[in-house]
């Protein structure tokens, strides 16, 4: 995987992670359970804080703030998890397509499948960088390509609904504004 970051303790990350090929494996619920199951146990383990996120169909962004380790410790934890969990559902279902394009495709001859294409994580150095972020992030499934819903509200894999209308989000969330009140200068650290 490649990590074009720098681990930053004061700052959050932004996180990308697709599918290879951009399989749409996350339009059914028992696949789009596993990255949010990944993320809510980090979390419980107290790894990180989950400040928004959204699962689309292919691929998955995130911001997070690694409260154990660093981001590359984080990403590969949750690459290693999530690959595994999806592994195993593929398996279970008999989906041997799905099985021989990830093992064709996978990216490091020592590994039988690759699940993930680079999972990127980029430092948010900047409240404005933060606020764009957030937005894309919920924007996602209402953007044009998509349209998976009216209102960004509406889609469940996603923390839009928490920030538009106080809803309980699938999985627990750190809330920013909260967040900010207490660490009013995290993410403004100099990019090295």
């Amino acid at each position: 995987m490649t990590f074009p970051s720098f681990h930053d303790p004061s700052h959050l990350f932004f996180i990308t992670a697709s599918l290879i090929e951009w399989k749409h494996l996350f339009i059914t619920q028992e696949y789009a359970l596993i990255p949010l199951n990944s993320l809510a146990w980090m979390q419980q383990q107290n790894r990180i804080l989950v400040f928004a996120y959204v699962v689309m169909p292919s691929h998955l962004h995130a911001i997070l703030k690694p409260v154990t380790g660093t981001i590359a410790e984080i990403i590969q934890q949750f690459g290693s998890f999530t690959s595994h969990g999806i592994l195993k559902k593929l398996r279970e279902q008999s989906q041997k397509d799905l099985l021989n394009i990830f093992q064709q495709k996978r990216r490091d001859r020592r590994h039988k499948h690759s699940i993930w294409q680079d999972i990127q994580a980029k430092n948010i150095y900047s409240l404005d960088f933060l606020q764009q972020k957030i937005e894309y992030i919920h924007q996602n499934p209402v953007a044009k390509d998509w349209k998976l819903v009216e209102d960004r509200a509406d889609y469940m894999y996603s923390s839009a609904g928490y920030y538009d209308y106080g809803r309980e989000s699938a999985i627990e969330i750190t809330d920013i504004n909260e967040w900010l009140t207490e660490n009013p200068s995290p993410g403004t650290a100099k990019r090295a």
